[in-house]
């Protein structure tokens, strides 16, 4: 049986996904700084894969999107800075 192009990328694409999951956790259950650090450095290229795998998908029609409304947009940018405000001021970095 031979696989589509599409199955191909959605089946590299799911890859990534999972290795980006067990790098993030592995980094966060790491008390090792040197290998938390490598953690960290491998799910942030995973993430870039992730990224070009996913604009090849969207090109070919495989991974369509929908643009959100600006309002939408505004109010969860909004969300989140407020989201990040409160918790560095919970952790005391302002």
């Amino acid at each position: 049986m031979e696989l589509t192009e599409q199955e191909i990328l959605q089946d590299a694409l799911v890859a990534h996904k999972f290795l980006m999951h067990m790098y993030c956790q592995f980094g966060l259950e790491c008390s090792n700084q040197p290998l938390r650090s490598l953690f960290n450095e491998l799910h942030n290229v995973a993430s870039e894969h992730d990224l070009k795998l996913f604009e090849i998908m969207n090109k070919k029609g495989f991974y369509p999107t929908t643009a959100a409304p600006t309002k939408e947009l505004k109010q969860t940018i909004k969300m989140h800075t407020e989201m990040q405000t409160q918790l560095e001021k919970k952790v005391g970095k302002k």
